[in-house]
């Protein structure tokens, strides 16, 4: 199992209450969420570390859930990819995933 190389789960942090809310409070009821949804992509986001530690309300419930907001779904595949292309390059995420999101 990879470290993510977009959030560090010792942080304790939601990756989206950072990023939406400026809020970097530690948090108790953290879910891990691949970047790239599907089996396959899941996989390789495991693989890859395209995986961020999200609140309850950001990854499963509400309106600002990854599974209930494609807005959000995609921001976050645009954060996958900007740090999957820093680490290789977009030559490389074209070739893995295929899609561009940014």
């Amino acid at each position: 199992m990879a470290r993510s190389i977009m959030h560090s789960k010792d942080d304790r942090t939601c990756y989206l209450c950072m990023l939406l809310r400026d809020d970097f409070s530690a948090r108790v009821d953290l879910q891990e969420h691949h970047a790239m949804p599907g089996t396959a992509n899941r996989r390789l986001s495991e693989r890859y570390g395209l995986k961020v530690y999200l609140c309850l309300e950001h990854h499963l419930v509400g309106p600002e859930a990854v599974h209930n907001n494609k807005r959000l779904l995609r921001l976050l595949q645009a954060n996958a990819q900007i740090a999957f292309e820093r680490r290789y390059s977009h030559e490389k995420w074209m070739e893995v995933f295929g899609r561009n999101f940014i």
